[in-house]
C-alpha cells in the first residue's frame, strides 16, 4: 500500500519494470437482501476517538480481508477533523460579523444623534431613487427602475 487509503497496481500488461497506477481504496460493499444497519453509537466513538484508540482500531482493521475498511476509516476521522476545524472557522466569523454588525449599528447611532440627516439634507438628490410599477392586468410583472431625485 502507498498513503493511507490508496494502493499501486499495475494492469495485465504491465510489471515490476512499469509504473504503477496510484489508485484510491474504499470499503467493499457486501451485496445482501438484508438493510445496511447504521453505525452503531459505540463504532461511531472510536471513528471520532483519541488518537490512540483511533490507530489500534485502524490496526485491528488492517488485519481484515479488505484494506479498503481501513481506508474509509481512516479518511472518516480525517474528513471528521476538517468539518470539525471548518466549523471553528466558521464560528469565529460569525464572531466576526457580530461585532461589525454591533460596530456599524453604534457608528449609525452617533450619526442619528449628531443629526446627521439635517445637516446633509442638501445631499439628498443624489441618492438613487427606484421607482416600482403596479402590477398590470397580464400578470404579476413588477418593473424595477432607477432614477435620480434632483430636478433641474
Amino acid at each position: 500500500m502507498a498513503d493511507e487509503g490508496m494502493v499501486l497496481v499495475y494492469t495485465k500488461e504491465q510489471g515490476p519494470k512499469s509504473d504503477p497506477y496510484l489508485v484510491p481504496i474504499h470499503a467493499a460493499p457486501i451485496f445482501s437482501s438484508e438493510p445496511i444497519d447504521p453505525i452503531p453509537q459505540w463504532l461511531h466513538q472510536l471513528l471520532i476517538g483519541q488518537s490512540a484508540i483511533f490507530h489500534m482500531l485502524v490496526n485491528v482493521a488492517k488485519k481484515l480481508d479488505d484494506w479498503g475498511i481501513a481506508a474509509d476509516i481512516t479518511c472518516y476521522w480525517e474528513y471528521n477533523d476538517k468539518m470539525a476545524d471548518i466549523n471553528v472557522r466558521i464560528e469565529q466569523l460569525q464572531a466576526e460579523a457580530d461585532l461589525v454588525r454591533l460596530t456599524k449599528l453604534l457608528c449609525e447611532g452617533r450619526l442619528k444623534a449628531a443629526r446627521m440627516p439635517k445637516q446633509l439634507a442638501h445631499m439628498e438628490c443624489l441618492a438613487p431613487v427606484f421607482i416600482c410599477h403596479e402590477r398590470s392586468n397580464d400578470g404579476p410583472q413588477v418593473a424595477i427602475s432607477g432614477g435620480w431625485k434632483c430636478q433641474a
